[in-house]
């Protein structure tokens, strides 16, 4: 009997589908990274809370396992001076987390203006 694969989208890989494989993958640091990198891509960037604490974690190794989750702020040194990243992605009426009207399948977008032109009728029967 041929052994089945799983695939796991977040960290590009295969590997064995038994239960405890898939537990020992889904604990791992390496695909709890991924996870949270592919979710924090959707997020809206929202402005810094004026007098926010630092992290502490990346204040001393320059690393944050949680990413842009991170609830404390991770300064940008610049010209050895810490400031705060600026954030200016206001959405837009048409652009809302970062999909534009212009860009959606045609599934998705809007109808035209004058409607769709009518097709003939062909009898399929």
């Amino acid at each position: 009997m041929p052994v089945r694969k799983y695939y796991c989208d977040y960290c590009d890989k295969q590997f064995q589908d038994t239960p405890g494989d898939r537990k020992r993958h889904a604990q791992g640091i390496q695909h709890q990274q991924a996870k949270a990198r592919w979710y924090d891509s959707f997020k809206q960037q929202i402005p810094p809370i004026p007098n926010q604490p630092l992290c502490f974690h990346f204040v001393n190794t320059g690393f944050c396992r949680y990413g842009h989750s991170c609830k404390y702020l991770h300064p940008i040194l610049n010209n050895n001076i810490q400031q705060q990243a600026p954030i200016m992605n206001t959405p837009s009426p048409g652009n809302v987390v970062g999909v534009s009207l212009g860009n959606l399948p045609p599934s998705l977008q809007l109808p035209p203006e004058g409607g769709y032109p009518h097709l003939p009728f062909l009898d399929w029967g």
